[in-house]
């Protein structure tokens, strides 16, 4: 919309035949137009799916830093888990050894036992309660982690749920590699990239296309040009615009964005190795836990029935009460290398569920992009 109010001094044919000089009259303008694009070279479009696109780019983004979140959260988790059956391992140690002192400082005082085994076993046991401290600080040191991370302490948890792990180990190497192909969001991210530049390369066809308008206009003025009368009109115009030449600078913006998509395709290349790296180094980790966690299983059991025979043999005279404790003192090392691989083996399906895209999906977690 157009209004104008003024003076205006005219010196014309008009009014050289009315006054024989110029004419100062009072110029009054009210006019209406609007404006279509019909057509701009497929500019809007192309600019409409490239801000699509980016925004697609970022919403994986902010989904692969939830992955990334989510992966953490659930290392600190699993470490409460962890820390708290190491705890439990190491106070019965610490009992085993505290009894274990008390029969060696009886036999001693009725003279049956010596007083070098009475100070080894008081130093083993001074050990245990070395090693329980050193697990508590562990521990609260492990509260803290917890709360930094998820902002919670950590109370009432849960157990992991089986079905969750089981989602991983449903899945062999191919099929996680071709997974990721599909749903990482950090490959989605950077092909959202790919098709933004390629539909700002598509953009800058427009600059070599015609652009089509359709206008309407309607005006209503009076003393217009020294004319001390009304000046109506009205109008319906298509005007279309094509530019010829600008010194170069289409051609320069094209190969810009051009270059911009031979980039955005290097970034995509490296970002598919490095998930298919990390997808590998996940699988052969948790390959190589699931197998040694048969030989430590091997190891607490037949540690187990060690100790179960020096028992038998110290009731025969055949062992002595140290002996049994050194097996006993094995037997808990058996447990704690057995307990802290479980949780490893756990962890290590979260982290191949995290390096193929698949974790926040398992956790039933809505990411930003499904949001949208």
């Amino acid at each position: 919309m157009n209004l104008g109010y003024g003076l205006e001094n005219s010196e014309n044919v008009t009014t050289n035949l009315r006054t024989g000089s110029d004419l100062e009259l009072k110029r009054r303008e009210a006019g209406i137009s609007l404006n279509q694009m019909l057509f701009d070279g497929f500019s809007t479009r192309n600019e409409t799916q490239r801000q699509q696109f980016r925004v697609q780019a970022q919403a994986n983004r902010v989904q692969e830093t939830s992955n990334t979140l989510a992966l953490r959260s659930a290392e600190v988790y699993l470490d409460v888990f962890r820390r708290q059956a190491l705890l439990e391992l190491a106070k019965d140690n610490l009992v085993v050894h505290q009894k274990t002192l008390n029969q060696i400082q009886q036999r001693y005082e009725q003279g049956a036992g010596r007083r070098a085994d009475v100070d080894q076993a008081a130093a083993r046991e001074a050990l245990a309660s070395a090693d329980l401290l050193l697990t508590q600080g562990e521990i609260r040191n492990t509260r803290a982690n917890y709360l930094r991370v998820t902002g919670e302490l950590p109370e009432n948890l849960e157990a992991v749920d089986a079905q969750l792990l089981q989602t991983a180990m449903d899945k062999d190497l191919d099929s996680l590699l071709g997974l990721a192909d599909e749903h990482h969001p950090l490959l989605q991210a950077a092909q959202a990239d790919v098709k933004a530049a390629q539909a700002a390369y598509a953009q800058t066809r427009a600059a070599y296309m015609p652009h089509l308008d359709m206008e309407l206009a309607a005006n209503r003025n009076r003393n217009l040009d020294g004319i001390e009368f009304k000046n109506n009109d009205a109008s319906a115009m298509l005007h279309l615009r094509y530019n010829l030449y600008r010194g170069g600078a289409d051609k320069a913006r094209r190969k810009e964005t051009a270059h911009r998509i031979a980039v955005a395709k290097e970034t995509l290349k490296r970002a598919q190795r490095m998930v298919a790296e990390e997808i590998r180094l996940a699988w052969n980790n948790q390959q190589t836990i699931t197998e040694r966690m048969e030989y430590l299983k091997k190891h607490v059991a037949t540690t187990e029935a060690v100790v179960s025979s020096y028992q038998k043999q110290f009731q025969l005279g055949q062992r002595t009460l140290l002996d049994v404790l050194n097996a006993k003192n094995e037997l808990y090392q058996a447990r704690t290398a057995l307990s802290s691989a479980s949780y490893a083996e756990i962890f290590s399906h979260f982290r191949l569920l995290s390096s193929s895209g698949q974790l926040l999906s398992a956790l039933n977690i809505e990411s930003l992009a499904e949001a949208q």
